[in-house]
């Protein structure tokens, strides 16, 4: 499988696997072979090449792995054993020749690669960012080794002839911080094609198409799909650009691909320099140069323009020639988007556009739903086999509900599609749906791959189903039956299963499964105690063994579970306290062993229950872990604040604390004393009033959506492009208003009126004002609103705030932006951050692409204003003669005063969330000297980022093995409070997404040196690109207090370490970076991480202390 959906007709299939048959998938001899961890989340398509000879490690059957934190890996696609349990190889795609710190991921390796099997050459697409200056390069790998072949990596870019979006005298530039490399990769004759769409529809962007030679990496030519116009971009949810070679005098063969969103002018005869927005586009490839040959656009494209409905979420799939039955031959092309109407395109004779009806061999419409009328779309793209279609679709209307759809079958006989499903699953598949792929041993054993992702906004896992291709009725296999065993891994959405050689590899967030038949190679039994788990005094040796001669163990002694990271068993050890000791074996030609574990107790009596949390204030919801090291020992607690008897709550699994509470427990086991009380308080404050950080998915619970408000995919969108709309949003519960911060991201698209604003009110939550210049806002009693005007109807500006009370038309006075660097027309995502005291309410707006920041302060008294403390807070928005699609991807709203870290004389338990951090007197002891330990800990209120100093000193002190390691960060992140990433060189931080950290570095895991800096973001393996702090004297590790001092103005990031005792100093270069955006959101977690692996330190932080300006 060296390209995505299999090949580049995008077919989805298979027609060579023999091993896996409908007789054999099923939850009995099918499941999850094992899992490998990779740093990133995993979004292209897994690759597969067989018998492929590794220097010095023979020849491997391998999968390709590539994430979104620009790392690609090969692995023994069989097992996981002996040398296997490690990549084959791997390698960081992010540029290391550069100053130190500053090239970060952005998003990584997302578009699937594509593979030449005959030069053993892997091709892809890495995304970089420094600051706001973003980076693709083309990389060409060897297979064998991952080494860089014909002189790449090569930066993508260039300028045509263009008077579009972004251009100047005539020229049109690829901007690389408005566009997303989404789509596979197209590799065809000596060719490599890159296609280009947008970030959420932001800044300068459009569809663009590179080729480059294969051989030599040098460019060959450049198309945009709108170079006059706007958008027109190449996403198709992951989907590759499909193609044939349909001539033997056109061996460049040629191209087939849809796009979405902006303008379209294209009349024949057709030419690159017209606009293909929401279109299927036939472009020759005579020597790699991409000229337009014909095009498809439905009739109604300007109505889905207006919904967001893209023709091209979803992609072409080339089928196999059909003859009708009038006897006429011709080359089928099938393509659906969001708005689920099926497409049958004659590939010698698109249809072009006809502004009645579309001129085309077939079209079905599924069943229509919402206010749109929207039938199940898709987001992706569909398989075919042996005459049949298989759509994984999702029935989504952004202003109305979303509801799933089935996986359906649809056949094709005749040149013609069958207007109904011909078979279909029972299971239901919610946005973003799936994309199939089928496995066949040529007509026969056919069955269809789904990954079912809805769960992806809310941390849920993939389920891996099976079908009968020939009846989808049959479920064959799900990875929910055997959940435990089959797990396939934090969800991702638009991810697509490989399937080859009778396994079947499936993508994750961090993470690779492998899923095959259960009794094909062995495992490897788990590692056997001797002594097992016992109760002892004084000290006692402990020895692990396995059955299988030759095995690698791999243990822990902190009850975690190991890794082949972990620390290598070489001998019988032993032991003087309370242990609990996990440990997995790893042989060639096994799977790795389950974990087994053993617990001694070095005691007369019952040990002491222990708490995963410590006593403190914490933030929202926590889960509260109770153990005790005691073989057989139960263990009874009580949250009232009553002392437990055996007679109180027995525990059996983790509690859940949403509110404040003292929780004592003991213990008692078989033949021992029970343990005495213990006791831990608990203060919990919640983290945010709402959050709609990661958007606004399943918010219908929550929040009212009133008039034309509803939802667009995760965003909440006011007004859909429609004249003479109003729509207004609302939190369904009153809230408190005396004091708050409330922070909102929003885009206007295709911005010509009217505008929005963010309203408090004490009518109803279904409260909704007049359309045109009223916003949707005017005639709303008890009210006050700050708009964002697109219009001038009296006077106010094309480009205005203000604040309006009690439903005046919000018109004059006003606030004219005109040269604040403010521009509500931009289409680019503007973040809104308003604080309220009591006395002034304070807004500011900043630009996320150009950074511009304005702000201004409104005296009122707001409670006074809406007749009381708590009021409905929510969006209005209205349209008249002219419209616009105005949305918002993300909201949050804190109660009361923002608090700030305050640690100027040391730390105390208030408002810190520890996690296996701890207090040490007035300290902050991050890690305590011992091997492997990962800790974090945060400030359990989430702080202003926009601009802050942060000053804070950091102390080394020796381990129990030398030398010291690894190394602490300074984090901000709007991860969870109890984010925590990986050990050693991961310094606790690597991991972690929507982050931003500044590393104080002890060891040297890859080249970086024993004592440097340096800024990482997206949870990147903080080693390289880093600084070295040699030169400034600096010594981390001195053992002298270091002081940290940080500042960020709201567009450059500067930090300065001094050395208490000697003087000595470091200052950074400036950092141009969008904290926001990074990080998304205008508030975050702040606090510190720390780790170490084989090396250790005891690091300490000492005092702290966050202000805003």
């Amino acid at each position: 499988m060296l390209t995505q959906h299999n090949d580049i007709s995008r077919s989805g299939q298979n027609l060579n696997e023999t091993i896996l048959t409908p007789n054999n998938v099923n939850a009995t001899l099918f499941g999850k072979l094992f899992s490998q961890p990779v740093n990133g989340q995993v979004r292209a398509q897994p690759l597969f090449v067989s018998r492929l000879a590794i220097p010095n490690k023979g020849t491997h059957n391998v999968v390709y792995v590539a994430t979104a934190n620009d790392y690609v890996y090969a692995f023994d696609a069989d097992n996981n054993g002996g040398g296997n349990a490690r990549p084959l190889w791997s390698v960081s795609l992010l540029t290391n020749t550069t100053p130190a710190g500053t090239y970060t991921s952005e998003f990584g390796v997302i578009g699937t690669p594509s593979i030449n099997l005959t030069t053993k050459t892997i091709y892809l697409v890495s995304s970089e960012a420094r600051g706001s200056t973003f980076l693709f390069r083309l990389h060409a790998l060897d297979l064998s080794t991952g080494a860089e072949k014909f002189g790449g990596p090569v930066p993508i870019e260039g300028t045509i002839e263009g008077t579009g979006n972004g251009s100047t005298g005539g020229k049109l530039t690829f901007d690389p911080g408005s566009q997303y490399q989404r789509a596979g990769l197209l590799l065809l004759n000596g060719v490599v094609y890159i296609s280009f769409c947008s970030q959420n529809d932001a800044g300068t962007w459009h569809g663009w198409i590179f080729s480059y030679n294969e051989q030599d990496l040098n460019q060959i030519n450049i198309f945009s799909t709108t170079r006059n116009g706007t958008g027109g971009g190449i996403w198709m949810s992951g989907a590759g650009l499909a193609a044939e070679v349909n001539a033997p005098d056109k061996p460049f063969g040629r191209m087939f691909l849809a796009t979405g969103n902006g303008s379209f002018t294209a009349t024949k005869p057709y030419s690159n320099s017209m606009g293909y927005s929401m279109s299927v586009l036939n472009l020759d490839l005579s020597n790699g140069v991409m000229t337009v040959k014909d095009e498809f656009t439905p009739h109604d494209w300007s109505v889905r323009e207006a919904q967001d409905g893209d023709v091209g979420s979803g992609a072409p799939i080339l089928l196999p020639n059909q003859t009708t039955a009038s006897g006429k031959t011709f080359s089928p092309l099938v393509q659906m988007g969001k708005s689920g109407t099926m497409y049958l395109l004659d590939r010698n004779q698109l249809g072009g556009f006809d502004a009645n009806s579309d001129q085309i061999v077939q079209e079905i419409q599924t069943p229509e739903f919402g206010p749109n009328k929207w039938g199940t779309g898709i987001w992706g793209a569909p398989a075919y086999w042996n005459g049949n279609l298989y759509f994984g679709g999702a029935q989504y209307d952004p202003v109305g509900s979303r509801v799933g759809a089935s996986l359906a079958a649809y056949s094709i006989v005749k040149g013609r599609i069958s207007t109904a499903a011909t078979s279909q699953s029972a299971e239901l598949f919610s946005f973003p749906g799936p994309t199939p792929s089928v496995s066949a041993n040529g007509k026969n054993d056919g069955i269809v791959w789904v990954l079912k992702t809805d769960t992806y906004t809310t941390g849920g896992n993939e389920v891996l189903f099976a079908y009968n291709a020939n009846d989808l009725a049959d479920l064959l296999y799900s990875s929910n039956t055997h959940a435990s065993r089959d797990n396939a891994g934090p969800a991702e959405k638009f991810v697509v299963p490989t399937v080859a050689n009778g396994k079947v590899f499936v993508g994750a967030s961090d993470q690779v499964s492998v899923y095959g038949l259960l009794n094909d190679t062995p495992t490897a039994p788990p590692p056997i105690f001797v002594p097992d788990s016992k109760t002892f005094h004084g000290s006692l040796s402990v020895a692990i063994e396995d059955s299988i001669a030759n095995s690698t163990i791999f243990y822990t002694t902190d009850g975690t579970t190991p890794t082949t990271s972990s620390t290598v068993y070489r001998g019988a050890f032993t032991i003087n306290s309370n242990e609990t000791i996990t440990a997995i074996a790893s042989a060639a030609d096994y799977l790795q062993s389950a974990p087994s574990s053993a617990t001694y107790t070095d005691s007369a009596d019952t040990a002491n229950p222990v708490f995963s949390l410590s006593s403190g204030a914490y933030t929202g919801t926590q889960s509260l872990k109770i153990t005790d090291s005691t073989k057989g020992a139960r263990i009874y607690y009580t949250i009232d604040g009553s002392t437990p008897t055996t007679s109180s709550n027995l525990y059996s699994q983790p509690l859940s604390v949403s509110v404040s509470a003292s929780v004592r427990a003991f213990a008692v086991a078989p033949g021992l004393n029970a343990s005495p009380v213990v006791l831990a308080t608990y203060t919990i404050e919640p983290p945010y009033t709402f959050n709609y950080n990661q958007g606004f998915s399943g918010s219908q619970s929550t929040i009212q959506y009133n008039g034309t408000a509803g939802l667009d995919d995760f965003r909440l969108q006011l007004t859909d492009g429609g004249q003479n709309e109003a729509g207004s949003v609302f939190y369904k519960k009153k809230v408190n208003i005396q004091s708050f911060t409330t922070a909102f991201t929003f885009q206007l698209s295709n911005p010509l009126g009217d505008g929005f604003t963010f309203s408090i009110q004490n009518e109803s939550a279904t409260a909704r004002g007049s359309d045109g210049g009223g916003l949707g806002y005017q005639g709303m009693g008890k009210s006050l609103a700050i708009k964002f005007d697109l219009f001038s109807n009296a006077g106010e500006g094309p480009d205005s705030t203000g604040l309006y009370l009690n439903g005046a038309t919000p018109t004059l006075p006003a606030i004219n932006l005109s040269g604040t660097g403010i521009n509500l027309h931009s289409g680019d995502y503007i973040d809104a951050y308003i604080t309220y005291d009591g006395t002034d309410l304070t807004m500011t707006l900043t630009d996320q692409v150009t950074l511009a920041s304005w702000s201004h302060a409104f005296a009122v008294n707001i409670p006074s204003v809406v007749g009381g403390d708590t009021a409905y807070v929510g969006f209005t928005g209205g349209t008249g003669g002219s419209s616009s699609s105005q949305k918002l991807t993300a909201w949050t709203y804190l109660t009361g005063p923002l608090t700030l870290p305050n640690y100027a004389a040391g730390f105390d338990p208030a408002n810190l969330t520890l996690n296996r951090a701890k207090l040490s007197g007035a300290a902050l002891e991050l890690t305590n000297g011992y091997p492997n330990e990962t800790a974090s800990a945060y400030f359990s209120k989430p702080v202003n980022i926009t601009a802050f100093t942060v000053d804070f000193e950091f102390e080394v002190s020796k381990g129990s093995v030398p030398p010291f390691g690894d190394g602490a960060t300074f984090v901000i992140q709007n991860s969870e409070l109890v984010a925590r990433g990986g050990t050693g060189g991961g310094l606790g931080y690597s991991g972690i997404p929507k982050s931003l950290a500044i590393k104080l570095d002890l060891y040297s895991n890859a080249g970086e040196g024993s004592d440097s800096t340096g800024l990482y973001t997206g949870g990147a393996t903080p080693t390289v690109p880093t600084v070295n702090l040699t030169p400034s004297r600096v010594v981390l590790s001195s053992g002298h207090p270091i002081h940290a001092h940080i500042t960020y103005n709201g567009t450059t990031l500067t930090w300065t370490l001094r050395d208490m005792t000697s003087g000595a100093k470091f200052t950074s270069s400036p950092q141009k970076i969008n904290i926001p955006e990074t990080v998304d959101g205008n508030t975050a977690y702040v606090g510190f991480t720390a780790a170490s692996g084989g090396a250790t330190a005891v690091q300490k932080i000492l005092n702290w202390t966050v202000t805003n300006p």
